[in-house]
């Protein structure tokens, strides 16, 4: 932590006031409704009012609380897209997340990231890894890189199979062996009330192509396991606090809401939005943005393209999140880190009355 920095932070007479008042500038950033159709707005109020805090500071907050050096975190993504084509397909948005979320996690927290993802889809977050700064492992070597005498930048997957059956037993058998400290959802669909996953449009995903992933959000709330969904449209895994908000603001909410519900639903523009804003917030707490400035997002995102994943927005093989093209991603994040560094620089200089109130004088006009 830079010295004019730390020196800053020990005189305000609130901290957490602070760390507040980012918090929501950055979720401004993250849930801007990039398309204009009212869904991410309405939806991201409804997240506030289960959360009554800023989302992404939160989800934060609850991770630095929760893990720590070696423990285990779960993230769970790939969102099987045009799957009428067949199995093996799916978006930039959810593993780019992911594997920023992981790199965060690894570097800043000193965690074990494990993604959990379909097999056919693994490919879409293995050779990206690299590009995020990370060495992909088994689960035994990147405990061993975390909780052993040296230190290495580990990644792991775990198989989320498409059986139900199997998937169950997967997602008890890791809960139980690696005991995770958190459970991170990144636009990873959920089941609806009639048993099926749903893409935005209201098309049942084919199910034999879908990772029965909710088995490990069950199991988290059952054992008391921190689990953060993350999403942009209600029909994702974590979204389910969200559902009566989906239903009565879109005409097929009902259809598609997913039932899964989380400790912190995180509504972003695009769910690697999300994903970014938490990343940001959780070194923010560190008073540092170095990590994820040092991120190569671009890199990543790039990467998983040319694997095959495709654009939300085009249904191409393009590097863009939900139709925003890379440099709109670089400068979302430039803004991100920006709010903290210039925030935690001009805290202790008495803008606000009781770090809170009114504008004292002589300072800046709005």
């Amino acid at each position: 932590m830079p010295a004019i920095y730390s020196e800053a932070i020990s005189t305000l007479p609130n901290v957490d006031e602070l760390f507040r008042r980012v918090g929501w500038q950055i979720d401004h950033l993250m849930a801007i409704d990039t398309r204009g159709k009212g869904i991410v707005p309405a939806l991201y109020a409804a997240a506030v009012e289960v959360v009554q805090a800023p989302l992404a500071m939160t989800a934060a907050q609850r991770l630095r609380a929760t893990v720590g050096a070696g423990d285990v975190v779960g993230i769970i993504t790939g969102f099987p897209s045009r799957s009428f084509l067949g199995r093996g397909i799916t978006e930039t948005d959810g593993p780019v997340g992911a594997l920023y979320l992981a790199r965060v996690l690894e570097e800043v927290l000193n965690a074990v990231p494990v993604i959990i993802i379909d097999s056919a889809l693994q490919k879409y977050c293995a050779k990206p890894a690299a590009n995020a700064g990370l060495l992909v492992t088994s689960v035994e070597q990147a405990l061993l890189a975390k909780r052993g005498k040296v230190n290495a930048a580990a990644l792991a997957f775990l198989d989320c199979p498409v059986d139900d059956n199997e998937a169950r037993q997967v997602a008890e058998a890791f809960m139980q062996q690696r005991q995770p400290k958190a459970l991170i959802a990144v636009e990873m669909p959920g089941k609806a009330a009639d048993g099926f996953a749903h893409t935005a449009s209201g098309r049942a995903i084919v199910d034999d192509h879908l990772a029965k992933a909710d088995h490990f959000f069950d199991l988290a709330r059952d054992q008391g396991v921190l689990s953060i969904g993350l999403g942009d449209g209600g029909n994702e895994m974590g979204m389910g606090n969200l559902r009566h908000t989906l239903a009565a603001i879109a005409p097929i909410g009902e259809t598609i809401a997913a039932v899964s519900e989380s400790d912190v639903p995180v509504v972003g523009a695009s769910s690697n939005w999300a994903a970014y804003a938490i990343g940001v917030c959780i070194e923010a707490l560190s008073v540092s943005t170095q990590v994820n400035r040092a991120i190569d997002l671009a890199g990543i995102i790039r990467r998983c393209a040319e694997e095959g994943a495709i654009d939300g927005y085009t249904s191409r093989p393009e590097a863009k999140v939900d139709g925003t093209p890379i440099s709109m991603n670089l400068a979302l994040l430039e803004m991100m880190t920006w709010v903290v560094d210039v925030a935690v620089n001009e805290a202790g200089k008495g803008w606000l009355k009781d770090g809170k109130g009114e504008g004292e004088k002589g300072g800046k006009g709005a």
